[in-house]
Formats: structure tokens, C-alpha cells, sequence
């Protein structure tokens, strides 16, 4: 199954979609704690310039359940980079807990 392209004006952050843009939180979760932290900080610094874009576009989106494909894998992005900036900004480690539980024992449910 080929996914849904995000909005041509976002193409440049495709490679970025493909690892990073996950319909649910849980997901989400999972890509950004398997993810190395170098993918974290690079995901971060391509997302981070043009996320005033992002929103901007996604506030022009319906708000009624009829959100395009596109629109709204580029919510998921924009989803991810909230998650990941935390990781980024805060953590220095895509773990929540570095050193302390291995984040695989639990299981989020969101």
C-alpha cells in the first residue's frame, strides 16, 4: 500500500513522512523511542522552519471529519514533531526515561 503523498507545498519533508508521520499517538510513540537521537535532531532541524507553515496550512483545512489525505498525514508530521521536539529540546534522548525503564515494557494507549 502506497501512503498519501503529503501537500505538494510540503514535499521537501516527504523523506521525513515515511518514518515519522503515524496516524496514532502510539505509533507516533514507538517511531520516535526506536529512532536513533541523530534521526531525532535531524527530523527536528527539517521539520522545526517550517512548522509556522505547516500550521498555517492546516488551519485552512475543514474541521468537520473531511480532512483531505494529505492534510492530514501532514497533521500526523506535525503531530510527530511536537512529540519529537520534547525528545530533542528536553530529553537529549528519544527515550522518556533514559536509564531508567526500558520504554518497550509499556504499551501506550492513547
Amino acid at each position: 500500500m502506497t501512503k498519501t503523498p503529503l501537500p505538494p507545498e510540503f514535499a521537501d519533508l516527504e523523506p521525513w513522512a515515511e518514518g515519522f508521520a503515524h496516524p496514532t499517538e502510539a505509533a507516533r510513540y514507538h517511531a520516535r523511542c526506536s529512532a536513533s537521537y541523530a534521526d531525532l535532531e535531524s527530523f527536528y532541524q527539517a521539520v522545526l522552519p517550517r512548522m509556522e507553515a505547516v500550521l498555517t496550512y492546516l488551519a485552512t483545512q475543514p474541521n468537520d471529519g473531511s480532512v483531505p489525505a494529505d492534510a492530514r498525514r501532514l497533521a500526523d508530521l506535525g503531530c510527530a514533531f511536537m512529540e519529537v521536539a520534547t525528545a530533542v529540546e528536553v530529553w537529549k534522548s528519544p527515550d522518556p526515561m533514559p536509564g531508567r525503564f526500558d520504554w518497550r515494557r509499556f504499551e501506550v494507549l492513547f
